[in-house]
């Protein structure tokens, strides 16, 4: 049997258990304090809490209850294991795409950190990784937000992440400690303590993790944050401060006959002729410093919500892709990169209430400014062959982002309708040393969403949503152009992405025992960008056409008896071409390349589905020998292309995750595991659609990580 007609097979049976448990023990079994997850509170974009059940938009959340249960080993994997997010790492830094919407070496959602932002860099990746598990209340993914409600780039999606406060607790000193050991000799310790002091409160939280990694990918990791917060009457005021501080070895995409030989040793490369090249761990050595003062007022129908943050991102990137060929080992190069990000928002609204009618207005204004340099050397070109490249590569670059923003929510009976209008001024500056300039605006930007709903039962709510907004490329699409300097990838001439989003949704919170949501979505991405290629050269990137995403979310959840819940969440991603050119190889074997008509084409690297299913055990909960879970979760995606002419297939996949943790008194144990089967794939990086077996070198193979094991104790006071 295929495993596709397994997970069909699996999933038929869990959706047919949940309706039975739902008939037979609706109204008993778990106790009052057991929420579902559509009554999970989320905070908008305006500050305003609501429950999930009355969000017009296709949110998921992970709540501390299931990041206790999970087995997975860290915040990435926790979040890619969401249907419709798939993470795109393919070296130290972690890229998500929601619902296929991401093009190739650039962020995908928009994500915070109790309103920090961590998107930094050239291309906008996340530091998503530094994050631990332990410091974290509540995760919620937007896969299609609206950008007036929350900020610029929220197109391709917003990740939002609520770290635990001592506020939580209701003591006036709380806290954890942790520390847990793991394959590959894996180490990860994590500290927080708490104080609240009448209407002061302070959280101070610590995490280091060291690892070789599944591939002799080494990571280092340390990280500190800090919050002070102060409750007055009606609102409170927080400053936030964190630094992070990562080292990261990990291999560059690999010929296909190197994996093949040993996916987990990178130092024995050279064919077994004795011909060829050692190839060599990257190795990127990275700190972030960021902080943020906000406020939140709530108080009289006022609403006020502000922030104004600083981040500063610098990293040593080495690119040491050849050892012993001398006349490869020229093109090793190290990247000596800065950023610092200035961040501020303001809104103000207003909430207008009678008999039956509840009307919100609300109007912000936000700005963001970056200033970006990059420094490149090649620290083995004794010969001088790569002077011209250095000085293309030698970037100064700034990006600035201003919006206004006006959002209304009228509420009146069973009926309400949220609408949100949104103004954008971009502009990048960039210079190198070649010398060369360029300076692109974008003005008179409109963004827009408009959504009607209806709560036509008890606990129900019928919505559509309409989202228009602009995606504005990050830095390194124009300054990786500029490097090239080729007549098809022009900085000047790219253009932003456009999504057009129609969302119609259905959420029901029937009884402890049976909750379900069910969205279909339907986006159009003008302007995609794609890679562009001369034979297997990449020459940078540049917008190819549009395409079109489209598919159904289902998600169930439930606590039937006090002893068993159940989770189930399911995507198809059907991200298809309508109509656009990429220059790639025409066939597998082909000896040069064309210009390819991608209408009708799958978008590559988008899998057809994604599926999670899970059980949680409560054999005994709260006795005198304490408590235990036992959590089983099973994971997987569909087949997925790598090349844009649909050539090259990489097969579906499935993983099964585990956790069995014991709490007594405060003290937590805890024994947990990860693709338990050592399901081995691989993901391929191969736009050119050459077949790999004519590839010898520059192939992009990257094994993903095979079974890992790891067991814990913590303690919370």
């Amino acid at each position: 049997m295929k495993t596709g007609t397994n997970v069909k097979l699996f999933l038929s049976v869990v959706m047919a258990s949940c309706i039975l448990w739902s008939n037979v023990w609706a109204g008993s079994g778990a106790p009052e304090e057991e929420t579902t997850v559509l009554e999970t509170l989320i905070v908008t974009g305006s500050g305003q809490k609501t429950k999930l059940l009355d969000t017009n938009a296709s949110i998921h959340v992970i709540n501390r209850k299931d990041i206790e249960n999970s087995g997975l080993g860290n915040t990435a994997e926790l979040i890619s294991s969401i249907p419709g997010v798939v993470n795109q790492k393919s070296s130290s830094q972690t890229y998500f795409s929601i619902r296929g919407t991401r093009s190739g070496m650039s962020g995908g959602p928009q994500i915070y950190v109790d309103g920090r932002p961590i998107n930094v860099g050239v291309y906008g990746y996340s530091k998503i990784d530094s994050i631990p598990l332990d410091s974290i209340e509540k995760i919620e993914v937007i896969k299609s937000p609206s950008t007036a409600k929350y900020g610029p780039n929220a197109g391709r999606g917003v990740i939002l992440i609520t770290t635990r406060k001592g506020t939580q607790s209701g003591k006036s000193l709380s806290g954890h400690v942790s520390a847990e050991y793991g394959s590959w000799n894996t180490r990860k310790g994590d500290a927080a303590i708490s104080v609240k002091q009448e209407q002061f409160d302070y959280d101070l939280s610590a995490f280091a993790e060291k690892s070789d990694g599944y591939r002799n990918d080494d990571r280092d990791i340390k990280n500190i944050d800090g919050r002070v917060g102060w409750q007055f009457d009606g609102g409170r005021i927080d400053w936030i401060t964190g630094y992070n501080e990562s080292f990261n070895k990990y291999p560059i995409g690999l010929a296909e006959w190197q994996v093949e030989r040993d996916p987990t040793v990178v130092s024995a490369n050279t064919k077994e002729d004795g011909s060829g090249y050692e190839m060599l761990p990257n190795e990127s050595d990275e700190d972030l410093f960021n902080t943020i003062l906000t406020l939140d007022y709530d108080k009289n129908d006022l609403l006020i919500n502000s922030s104004v943050g600083f981040s500063r991102d610098h990293q040593d990137l080495s690119y040491n892709k050849y050892l012993n060929d001398s006349t490869k080992l020229d093109d090793n190069y190290e990247d000596d990169r800065v950023e610092n990000l200035y961040d501020f928002k303001a809104s103000v609204g207003k909430v207008f209430s009678g008999q039956s009618v509840s009307n919100t207005l609300t109007f912000g204004l936000d700005y963001r400014y970056s200033d970006f340099e990059q420094d490149r050397v090649y620290p083995y070109d004794t010969e001088g062959n790569n002077d011209d490249s250095e000085a293309a590569a030698d970037i100064d670059a700034e990006k600035k982002m201003f919006g206004a923003n006006f959002n209304h929510e009228l509420s009146w009976n069973i009926f309400k309708l949220q609408s949100g209008l949104r103004y954008n001024y971009v502009s990048y500056d960039l210079t190198n040393r070649v010398p060369q300039s360029i300076s692109v605006d974008y003005d008179s930007d409109i963004d827009w969403s408009i959504s009607p709903s209806v709560n036509i039962l008890d606990n129900a709510n019928l919505f559509i949503t309409w989202n228009h907004s602009k995606y504005y490329l990050p830095m390194g699409y124009y300054s990786s152009n500029m490097s090239y300097d080729n007549a098809y990838t022009r900085p000047e001439d790219l253009d932003p992405e456009t999504y057009d989003t129609i969302e119609a949704g259905w959420k029901h919170q029937m009884s402890k025992a049976f909750n379900y949501s069910l969205i279909l979505y339907y986006t159009v991405v003008d302007d995609k960008i794609v890679s562009y290629y001369e034979g297997t050269s990449f020459q940078g990137r540049r917008n190819a056409g549009t395409s079109i995403h489209k598919g159904v979310e289902v998600e169930i959840d439930g606590r039937p008896r006090q002893w068993i819940g159940y989770r189930l969440s399911f995507t198809t991603i059907d991200a298809e071409w309508d109509e656009g050119t990429a220059k790639a190889y025409a066939t597998p074997d082909a000896s040069s390349t064309s210009v390819s008509d991608l209408s009708g084409k799958t978008v590559n690297y988008v899998p057809e589905y994604e599926y999670t299913a899970g059980l949680d055990f409560y054999p005994f909960k709260d006795t005198k020998y304490g408590s235990l879970t036992i959590a089983l979760d099973l994971r997987g995606f569909g087949k997925q292309y790598e090349d844009y002419n649909n050539n090259l297939e990489m097969s579906a996949a499935d993983f099964l995750d585990a956790k069995i943790t014991w709490d007594y008194k405060g003290f937590q144990c805890y024994l947990s595991g990860t693709n338990l089967f050592d399901k081995e794939w691989n993901r391929m990086v191969n736009a050119t659609g050459k077949a790999h077996s004519r590839l010898t070198t520059g192939s992009g193979f990257y094994p993903q990580d095979g079974r890992y094991v790891g067991i814990g104790v913590a303690y919370k006071f």
